[in-house]
């Protein structure tokens, strides 16, 4: 199973496990959050990956633990348990930054927008072209506009010499999953 089929599972588990479909609408908050959450949970710590020692991303930001920035500096280090814990309250914050500003989107499309935020940050994201398209109800634009993002620091990541090839791969999975079930 590959990690988009793997992410879709994840989501489509916690909704069942409340009594619930993917492609069902209206549903409560609360459920929408935990299939948007365990799906995040597969997704983002493999595209992440998980370090303990605090390390430069591509884009020079101080990055600890599976892609947590706020206050890392050179230096800092990690356990386990509080990189959990990093990851938890760095998820819970991206979903509800999502759920509050894209309510009419897919599901699959709320997760892809919450790890593109998770990604980028929040207000890259809400500039966009691609949140603009989503405001719109134009998901299938907006999955398209994932594949605008192939930029690091400047850097093209397209261009395998950049060494940031696994932007491409991450927005390729954003796009298929913001793509799935729409008409």
């Amino acid at each position: 199973m590959n990690l988009l089929q793997r992410t879709i599972a994840a989501a489509t588990l916690a909704l069942t496990a409340a009594g619930f479909t993917v492609n069902q609408t209206g549903l409560p908050v609360e459920v929408e959050r935990a299939a948007i959450i365990g799906a995040l949970m597969v997704m983002t710590p493999e595209l992440e990956g998980t370090r303990l020692k605090a390390y430069p991303d591509t884009g020079g930001v101080w990055t600890i633990c599976t892609g947590h920035t706020s206050g890392v500096r050179r230096g800092d280090v990690a356990t386990r348990p509080q990189c959990a814990a990093y990851l938890r309250d760095d998820l819970q914050a991206v979903v509800s930054w999502v759920l509050q500003t894209f309510p009419k989107a897919t599901l699959l499309c709320k997760v892809a927008l919450a790890d593109m935020a998770f990604n980028a940050g929040r207000t890259a994201v809400a500039k966009s072209s691609m949140a603009r398209l989503v405001l719109a109800g134009d998901f299938r634009g907006a999955a398209q506009a994932f594949m605008l993002w192939m930029y690091v620091a400047g850097k093209d990541c397209r261009d395998l010499a950049n060494n940031c090839y696994g932007i491409v791969k991450r927005r390729m999975l954003q796009r298929d999953l913001c793509l799935e079930g729409v008409a």
